[in-house]
């Protein structure tokens, strides 16, 4: 049988499917990660890994990985893994393409209305009994029809949450690198092509969808956010490098904006300390979510099925979907201009 290894656990259904296809060894905790001096020495005798994105699998661990086979991830795009130490070692690794766009821009939207109507605020303002009476001005959100939604990347994700703001009568404007064509614009409600500053300086909320390029990295800085209107809220669901958080910092704190939902920081897991900068951590008009866009448990269990499905291709000789080194198969390799 199959020796495979799993770094965390994973849906139960999931589970139950991995094992019937070998000898399965999971780490067990949820309350931290794996160390790579276990992972190191976990690995020594397995043939197939299970790869989760926040458990690098660097040169060093398929390297010690003597029986290693196929590496089968749940991700896509994985650049946690050292493909090209795979590939020295004609090892495949397969992942899968996005399942978690739908979920994201559920949850950017989610993300989005709980920021405007300070919902995580109402609910310690109502438990700490400061509730005294309706209708009054002590506590007062946003609300959303008839404003404006300026979407920065305007890919699969960026169109589902123009899609959901449509549904609440919210003008949409967008900017990416090249301009969607009419019929596209118009089944995004008429949305309507921007500039950066002047996406900025019109919307009334700004969602950050695009992907982590060398181009987006960084892209939200000091300049962009000072265009953006008093009353304006800034959401972050791509990946945390895109914006400045020191800058955003002051922007909230100086309340020169009304307030901003993120889930995505510059230092995440497994690096040390992961989350937002301090500061951002002491603001009442910030919500701050640990990367859960995609933690939608049915959305989960798709993509530990997708995984299971893959290693049990494999193993039937079958070649598995999604595979991020084609040239173990004499393919020409992968050119993906995305750096996280």
């Amino acid at each position: 049988m199959a020796k495979i290894f799993v770094p965390q656990p994973i849906p139960e259904v999931a589970a139950a499917s991995l094992d019937k296809l070998g000898e399965v060894t999971t780490f067990p905790h949820v309350d931290r990660q794996i160390s790579e001096t276990e992972l190191l020495e976990a690995v020594v005798d397995k043939d197939i890994l299970f790869g989760i994105g926040e458990v690098p699998f660097n040169e060093r661990v398929i390297n010690a990985a003597k029986e290693l086979k196929f590496i089968s991830v749940m991700h896509g795009t994985a650049k946690f893994i050292d493909f090209a130490a795979a590939t020295r070692r004609n090892i495949p690794v397969s992942g899968q393409k996005s399942m978690t766009r739908k979920t994201t821009a559920e949850f950017t939207f989610a993300l989005l209305m709980a920021t405007a109507w300070r919902l995580p605020e109402a609910n310690t303002f109502l438990r700490e009994g400061r509730w005294k009476q309706n209708q009054s001005m002590a506590f007062m959100g946003t609300r959303l029809y008839g404003k404006t939604l300026g979407i920065v990347g305007m890919g699969q994700i960026g169109q589902l949450v123009a899609k959901k703001a449509v549904g609440c009568d919210m003008r949409i404007i967008y900017n990416k690198r090249s301009q969607l064509s009419p019929a596209e614009e118009f089944v995004l409600g008429s949305a309507e092509f921007k500039s950066l500053d002047d996406l900025f300086m019109e919307s009334d909320f700004v969602a950050l969808t695009p992907a982590l390029t060398n181009e987006t990295k960084g892209l939200i800085d000091e300049r962009l956010i000072s265009l953006m209107k008093p009353s304006a809220i800034l959401i972050n669901t791509s990946r945390g490098p895109v914006i400045d958080e020191w800058a955003l910092e002051e922007a909230l704190r100086e309340k020169r904006i009304r307030g901003a939902g993120l889930d995505v920081y510059q230092t995440e897991v497994p690096e040390p300390n992961p989350g937002p900068i301090e500061g951002l951590k002491t603001l009442s008009n910030v919500i701050l979510t640990p990367h859960i866009g995609s933690a939608g448990r049915e959305t989960r269990e798709e993509m530990a099925l997708r995984t299971v499905m893959n290693i049990e291709r494999f193993l039937n000789n079958q070649r598995p979907y999604d595979v991020f080194n084609p040239e173990i198969y004499g393919e020409a390799p992968i050119k993906d201009e995305v750096i996280g």
